[in-house]
């Protein structure tokens, strides 16, 4: 005999399941799973066996994303170019 099919189990109010917020941000699962490690952007909420995220958050990222706020964690990450150095061999002058 069949298994019935396995009728999804929804969040609690003002939660999203990982896949929806991921949808609802235009991010992947896997970049809400790298945000979640690294600690930065919305942060999950275990519930269960699952990871949710508050929509508040999701669009509170959303809109810092949108207005370009300078996040201060991110301030020093990049380091300033260096200069750029020729292959070619230097030529004698003639």
């Amino acid at each position: 005999m069949p298994r019935p099919a396995k009728v999804p189990t929804p969040p609690p109010a003002g939660y999203l399941w990982t896949p929806e917020a991921a949808r609802r941000i235009g991010r992947s699962v896997k970049t809400l799973w790298n945000y979640a490690h690294l600690g930065k952007g919305p942060q999950p909420v275990r519930i269960g066996r699952k990871l949710a995220y508050r929509i508040s958050e999701l669009d509170e990222f959303l809109q810092s994303e949108i207005n370009g706020q300078p996040n201060e964690d991110r301030a020093h990450e990049s380091r300033p170019p260096e200069p750029r150095v020729s292959r070619r061999p230097a030529r004698a002058a003639a």
